[in-house]
């Protein structure tokens, strides 16, 4: 499919394209070089005291600008092939019909998206699940964010390469370690003014912090620098992130049918209304808490969010203007909740009108009521796990 659509990417988007991976390439030259160098002025130059300074700095550069590859979650649920085959199916029929590699691993998430990655050095295939997106969608929905994500493999968003890829995490890394020294330099002597050494820790505080300016300053420039790359580099890669957003959009249309795929654009609205409910259940649960076992609590949590979602989209279907009931956006124009709208991704409404003006698909992957309530059979232990997190995630905030 790429092959055949190359000739249709306009000469701005390859140079733009081009310029990315330029970009990216020198940022892991200079990564290299700055490790080799550092590295050479410790080892070469140990008969003197600046080089090897000099050289740790250039160490600690490196490690900042290190690839980041992305890896499981270790705080959630995993599903294995054997716990949910009737899921890794499913999966595995919607991969094949977008002609991409399967998945190797699923996690539960408690976020309303759904996101496909790779992480690991062997670049293993993995799918993050948000289970409220999950529960608030009806089936042949659910295909239609599925393949949307999917689609993503098989488009060509630089964004999601190894090379220019790698590039982005690494810089954004770079620059929120930087942004955590400076927080934690500022909170290290933070302590109760009834306590008995609070004055003693004052006076730390102001000598730590006035040895510390000079360190400061020195990293504020290449924090500096980092920020300026990801916002050049984020900047390069816009028209591929956008035209691959409208790809994703098309395959979508494709497998699960143009009907399903706009109504899950649409349907991505309930975000805000549904991650509000789930909140205000959490706070619930923990302020009056819930009668019956911890197992009936656990599935009550999703059936009360499965019920306002259903609310939620039958009171935005029969409203005229498209407004959402606790959201207060209308249907097709906000992006959905956690996009950025600086991030390349086109809005909601654009991606409509354009599914709606193109050809009309029928479905070729669909799910019906029994193979969805033998997933849900599938995924009633992380459900179980879910909820609880939810409700703990609430006290510690």
């Amino acid at each position: 499919m790429a092959a055949e659509d190359e000739p249709d990417i306009p000469f701005r988007e390859r140079l733009s394209t081009a310029a990315a991976y330029g970009v990216a390439s020198l940022l892991h030259i200079l990564t290299a070089s700055l490790l080799l160098g550092g590295l050479s002025l410790i080892v070469l130059r140990l008969t003197t005291v600046v080089q090897p300074l000099i050289g740790l700095v250039l160490v600690l550069c490196a490690v900042l600008l290190r690839p980041r590859a992305d890896r499981l979650d270790p705080d959630l649920p995993t599903l294995s092939r054997q716990e949910a085959p009737t899921l890794y199916d499913l999966l595995d029929e919607i991969g094949d019909a977008l002609g991409v590699r399967r998945l190797d691993v699923v996690q539960l998430s408690t976020d309303f998206a759904v996101r496909a990655t790779s992480y690991g050095i062997r670049r293993r295939r993995l799918l993050v699940l948000g289970y409220p997106l999950w529960l608030a969608f009806p089936p042949q929905q659910k295909v239609a964010a599925l393949a949307q994500e999917l689609g993503h493999f098989a488009s060509r968003d630089v964004r999601r390469g190894a090379l220019v890829g790698s590039a982005l995490a690494a810089l954004a890394g770079g620059a929120e370690q930087m942004e955590h020294r400076a927080i934690t330099a500022d909170a290290a002597f933070d302590t109760s003014p009834l306590s008995r050494y609070a004055d003693e820790m004052a006076v730390a505080a102001v000598r730590f912090k006035a040895h510390g300016r000079t360190a400061d300053w020195a990293l504020w420039i290449p924090g500096l620098l980092m920020k300026g790359a990801a916002r050049l580099l984020a900047g390069l890669t816009r028209p591929s992130a956008r035209r691959a957003e409208f790809e994703a959009d098309a395959a979508a249309a494709r497998v699960a049918s143009t009907q399903a795929a706009v109504s899950a654009l649409h349907d991505r609205r309930l975000a805000d209304g549904v991650t509000i409910e789930m909140h205000r259940l959490a706070v619930t649960a923990q302020t009056f808490g819930w009668t019956g076992s911890a197992q009936n609590v656990d599935q009550d949590f999703w059936t009360k969010v499965g019920t306002h979602a259903a609310s939620l989209r039958a009171s935005a279907r029969s409203t005229t203007d498209g407004v959402i009931p606790g959201n207060g956006a209308p249907a097709d124009s906000a992006p959905p909740s956690g996009q950025d709208e600086g991030s390349g991704s086109p809005a909601s409404g654009e991606r409509v009108t354009r599914l709606s003006m193109g050809t009309t698909h029928a479905a070729t992957v669909t799910l019906d009521t029994a193979r969805a309530d033998t997933i849900e059979a599938e995924l009633h232990e992380q459900k179980r796990l879910l909820a609880r997190r939810v409700v703990q995630d609430c006290v510690q905030d």
